[in-house]
This record gives structure tokens, sequence and C-alpha cells, in this order.
């Protein structure tokens, strides 16, 4: 664990979640957190799984464990999102919008957090792409959002370069504005290279067309 966490803050967290979740799927046995020997090895982690067994309605709980963590349906969740990131961008309160980011609790849904509030960003002014990416920052800053699911959201957006292209067209050089803030500020590995966006079903249907039979 302290070498866990060194590269990831809340190992803590997941770790336990992991152990809890695993019982409850009947991957390993109740018994096996109340071993002594894992008990003496374990310590706080393994008294904090079991902690997390204990709740009231605890399998309901802990099925949503690996998020949406509040038990809201994902579509809620995206709505959620969007106002939060709306907000931000209406008001710039940095302290704000990462309390409303904790209390949706799905670290591991974060990555649309990123493409929405890209989405967003590249559909308004240069200066929503700034604060978009100030926002960026200050949540992985303080270890609200991580360079993983910064890159899966990025990702994301690059599949989805030709629908957000139709809305803005000059959607492909805000993007890159973005992209390059995010390696900035060292949120994104700087030798990231975003994948191909696909092609546009014009462009299939025409190489079809011309393609030599």
């Amino acid at each position: 664990m302290d070498s866990y966490i060194l590269d990831v803050p809340s190992a803590h967290t997941y770790v336990i979640s992991f152990l809890a979740r695993a019982v409850v799927d009947e991957v390993l046995p109740p018994s096996f957190l109340s071993d002594p020997l894992v008990r003496s090895i374990g310590g706080a982690v393994i008294e904090d799984a079991m902690r997390l067994l204990s709740r009231e309605h605890y399998g309901v709980r802990l099925e949503r464990v690996w998020g949406p963590g509040d038990g809201r349906p994902v579509a809620d969740l995206k709505v959620a999102m969007d106002q939060l990131l709306k907000e931000f961008l209406l008001s710039n309160e940095l302290d704000e919008a990462k309390a409303c980011v904790k209390e949706l609790n799905s670290p591991h849904f974060h990555h649309e957090l990123v493409k929405r509030g890209v989405k967003i960003a590249v559909d308004g002014s240069d200066t929503d792409i700034s604060a978009m990416s100030a926002l960026f920052k200050f949540l992985h800053d303080t270890d609200v959002l991580s360079s993983t699911q910064v890159r899966k959201g990025m990702d994301r957006c690059y599949s989805l370069l030709p629908d957000f292209s139709l809305d803005c067209p000059a959607a492909p050089n805000k993007l890159r504005s973005i992209l390059d803030n995010a390696k900035r500020d060292e949120i994104i590995d700087g030798n990231y290279q975003p994948p191909d966006p696909p092609k546009k079903k014009t462009e299939i249907v025409t190489q079809v067309a011309t393609a030599p039979h």
C-alpha cells in the first residue's frame, strides 16, 4: 500500500472497495477478511473493507462502488455534469466546481466530465477554453481528476471530432488548444498522441465508389 499510494493517492479507497466488492461477488469468502494473518498484514485496509460490508444494504451500495457512486442513473449524472460545468464558466469558482465534482462520487466516470467540458468549451469562446483548461488543471492538482481519466476523455473527444465540427467548424483547432494546455499543465503526458478521428460517412462512401472493382 505504501508503494501504491505514491503513484495513486486514492489507492486506499480503491483497495478497500475492491476487497469489499470481491466478497459481495463471492470471489473471496467473508472469512478471508477475518483471518488473523490477513488482518495483521492488511491493518486499516481490512478494517475499512469490513466496515463497508457491515453497512445497511451494503450489497446494493457495493454494486455501484465503481460508479456512478451516488446511485443516480448515468443519464442524470451527465445532466449534473453539464450543469456544474456551465455554472463554473459563469462563476469561475474553482473550489465550488471541485466540491460539485466530488459530490458526484464517480471518479471512474470522469472521462465523461472531460468530454463534456471540452464540448461546452469548444462551442463557446476562447475565454471558455482557457477557463475549462484551468478547471481541469485545478481538479488534477487537487487529486480529484486523474491523468488517466483526462487521457480517456481526450481520446473520446477526438473520436467525436467529426460531430463536434458539425456544430463548430473551428472545433479541430479549439480541441488542439485544449490539448496543448493539458500538456503544458502536465495533466496529460507530453508524448500523448490523439487517435485519428473516424472518417465521415461521406468520405467512406466516396472511397467505396471510387475504389477499383
